[in-house]
């Protein structure tokens, strides 16, 4: 593997439409409500495929972690019979970003922790990734947390140039998808314009984080920033949206769904956000978080303190997501600049 080839702009056009119809292939589309805003979402076609994007509101992740998945279905028989809910179709997953490969890979990880959860690795089984490299806007951060040129998990790499794609072979699925297209080798002047388009990235990278993430979360964990966290939460309407756009929040709430007759029903399971009031609410009416400020500190320190303990790596992307879907305009950069220009204050 390793290979790098071309694939035109034309060629890559014929390229998608076969694998539509070889199977069923997710990748961003324009939002047919909302044009010129593009989603991940099932392809009919191949002009449907929007691989020019900054981003997407809600994460690819969807793929495998459906906002809202039955798990199995019931019946009140004597005795009760359950029917899991088991998909089987193989898929493709185009277009995903370098910072949103790193989140599948983060997800991995995360879902694997015992008791490991059985669904995603399912899902990831049945899946081949197609990645495409981006330019940042204003929001994105991702240049300081690594995950800007990640090619982890992705089976096939798709770079702009001039006459089409750079092509990154990088495993055999990757390979083997080529079949359906038409391809030639990579020339020297391909791979400059590969990689002056990976320059033109890193210098369009505005927004930083200015610490790192192991000197983040030393400040996270020796201060608490009382004051802080209640400024942010006098602005924040605990509505959400941060955590449901974010590629790399996998919390999840699960309940039961009964039929009209009370004969049966399906168990669901649905994204959950700890912004939410009732999120750690627990039997007997105790709230562990029930002030909005003591929500809005956990969240910093889940993605950047408690799972960087854990795994090594702060839960964080820098995609930007969250500060451009928050209601509130609270940008996770400025709020994160803000605790280490307090802490290094204070030294």
């Amino acid at each position: 593997m390793g290979r790098e080839l071309v694939m035109t702009r034309e060629g890559a056009q014929s390229f998608f439409g076969r694998l539509i119809e070889e199977g069923p292939v997710m990748g961003p589309r324009e939002r047919i409500s909302q044009p010129g805003f593009v989603m991940f979402d099932w392809l009919d076609s191949a002009g449907q495929l929007r691989l020019k994007y900054t981003t997407t509101t809600i994460p690819p992740k969807k793929a495998f972690f459906p906002p809202r998945q039955p798990l199995f279905e019931f019946e009140s028989s004597q005795p009760p019979t359950i029917t899991a809910v088991q998909e089987a179709t193989a898929f493709t997953l185009v277009g995903v970003h370098p910072c949103d490969l790193a989140a599948l890979e983060m997800l991995d990880d995360a879902y694997a922790q015992e008791p490991a959860e059985a669904c995603w690795p399912a899902a990831r089984a049945r899946a081949r990734v197609i990645g495409v490299d981006c330019l940042p806007d204003e929001y994105c951060f991702c240049f300081g947390f690594g995950t800007c040129y990640g090619r982890e998990g992705a089976d096939l790499f798709l770079t702009p140039i001039g006459r089409g794609y750079l092509v990154e072979v990088l495993t055999e699925a990757g390979g083997g998808m080529l079949r359906l297209s038409d391809v030639e080798d990579a020339t020297d002047a391909d791979r400059e314009q590969a990689a002056a388009f990976r320059r033109a990235k890193s210098e369009r990278m505005t927004a930083s984080i200015d610490a790192s993430p192991a000197e983040f979360a030393d400040i996270l964990e020796e201060d608490d920033f009382g004051e802080l966290w209640r400024e942010v939460a006098s602005r924040c309407y605990s509505c959400g949206s941060c955590n449901t756009t974010c590629p790399t929040c996998f919390c999840f709430d699960i309940k039961d769904e009964f039929d009209l007759g009370l004969t049966g029903g399906r168990r669901i399971r649905s994204w959950d956000s700890c912004q939410l009031q009732e999120f750690a609410l627990v039997a007997g009416g105790h709230n562990f978080r029930r002030i909005r400020w003591q929500r809005v500190r956990h969240r910093w320190h889940r993605k950047f303190l408690y799972l960087y303990r854990d795994f090594g790596r702060p839960y964080c992307t820098g995609c930007g997501r969250c500060s451009r879907a928050c209601t509130a305009d609270i940008n996770i950069v400025d709020v994160s600049n803000e605790i280490i220009g307090r802490a290094r204050g204070r030294a």
